[in-house]
């Protein structure tokens, strides 16, 4: 009966390292997988607009995987979009205008994109890629790192002229949802390093364990 309590506590001590490895490699992703799973069959619109303006404006793909990059764009019609402030700001009422604008909206117009589960090539303020004809384009490369649910964030930072004083304003123009898809393989790429130390840990911690029950 002695002879095998000591072959039972070694065994016990293996069995809990590589449990508690499996649940920190299998567990974050099990959840992704299912949060996905369950995100992909809410309807939801996923480019919610802060101005007056369509969707179409904002390009994105329909379906993205976390650290493959992606290109989002703003495709925006400056020219009518200044004469249709200026339109609301002139006939607005005090304290109605759209987002606190004030005085005339110039045609000069830069844009920029922010996400926290994002890496993004440019960013602030951005000046358009392409501006002719009142017609602009932006364009930014976009790096998912985080899956699940994540929100990128435009802006528009406009200039304005109000009885001979120029200001620059920023304006929520859109969000755009996305629910990214997790990347095992490329998570292990990256982490390798990581779990290979956790291993030699668990190893040493093992080899320690069973000189000890050897003894």
């Amino acid at each position: 009966m002695r002879d095998s309590e000591p072959q039972f506590g070694l065994n016990f001590n293996f069995i809990v390292p590589i449990a508690m490895l499996a649940v920190l490699l299998l567990v974050p992703f099990s959840i992704n997988a299912v949060l996905h799973m369950l995100s992909a069959k809410r309807l939801h619109n996923p480019v919610i607009m802060k101005l007056p303006l369509d969707s179409t404006v904002i390009t994105i793909p329909s379906e993205v995987k976390q650290y493959e990059p992606f290109e989002v764009a703003v495709n925006l019609e400056t020219k009518h979009l200044a004469k249709f402030l200026n339109e609301i700001v002139a006939t607005a009422s005090e304290g109605t205008s759209i987002q606190g604008i004030r005085g005339v909206v110039s045609l000069n117009m830069k844009a920029e994109i922010a996400g926290d589960g994002f890496e993004i090539d440019r960013l602030g303020a951005q000046d358009p890629v392409s501006d002719y004809g009142g017609k602009a384009k932006w364009r930014w490369r976009v790096t998912p790192e985080s899956s699940g649910e994540q929100v990128l964030k435009f802006q528009l930072h406009i200039v304005t002229q109000d009885n001979a004083q120029a200001d620059t304003k920023a304006l929520g123009l859109a969000e755009a949802n996305f629910s990214v898809q997790a990347n095992l393989s490329e998570w292990m790429k990256r982490n390798g390093v990581w779990v290979a130390l956790l291993l030699a840990v668990l190893a040493t911690a093992f080899y320690g364990l069973r000189r000890r029950y050897v003894r």
